[in-house]
């Protein structure tokens, strides 16, 4: 409503200045909300792909890429399970994945929150030996510099455990 009478007052160029003072303040309190509005509606949230080290079974360097993130369940049943979109800063779909979800992957029960986590690409000490420190590190390198472009995951389905309710 009170935009609709700044439209109509008479022109000068003090009320021009007040109303562009007031569609700037509006623009600057809307547009930082917009992406969080649409992130609730849409399933978007915050994920990232981590880099691992570890050593495998027989003493060699093992780098892996772990996706995680955090989910609070409003499906009605426990979620064992995620189908993600990864969307870059720009909301891009850039990838696709699934990840267990739960502590030991027994699912987030309803009304409750939990980690998702899947591990995108393991790279082993196997290639290390065959390549090289160099080339290793530089595949490594690469790797990351392209999964450090995901910043949400898109939830477009859900795996389900047991029914909530039990029905007899």
């Amino acid at each position: 409503m009170f935009l609709f009478r700044l439209a109509f007052i008479p022109s000068s160029r003090t009320q021009n200045c007040k109303l562009s003072f007031v569609t700037l303040v509006l623009a600057v309190l809307v547009a930082p909300g917009a992406p969080l509005c649409a992130a609730e509606k849409s399933n978007i949230v915050p994920c990232n792909i981590k880099l691992v080290f570890s050593i495998d079974d027989n003493g060699m360097s093992v780098v892996s890429y772990d996706l995680e993130m955090q989910i609070n369940n409003q499906q009605g049943r426990t979620v064992h399970g995620v189908s993600v979109h990864w969307l870059n800063a720009r909301a891009e779909v850039i990838g696709n994945s699934d990840a267990a979800c739960g502590a030991k992957n027994i699912g987030v029960k309803l009304a409750q929150s939990g980690s998702c986590r899947r591990t995108i690409q393991k790279i082993g000490g196997r290639l290390l030996e065959q390549l090289g420190q160099e080339t290793w590190t530089d595949i490594i390198n690469s790797q990351m510099y392209n999964f450090q472009d995901v910043r949400y995951c898109s939830i477009i389905g859900y795996r389900f455990g047991e029914p909530a309710v039990n029905r007899y």
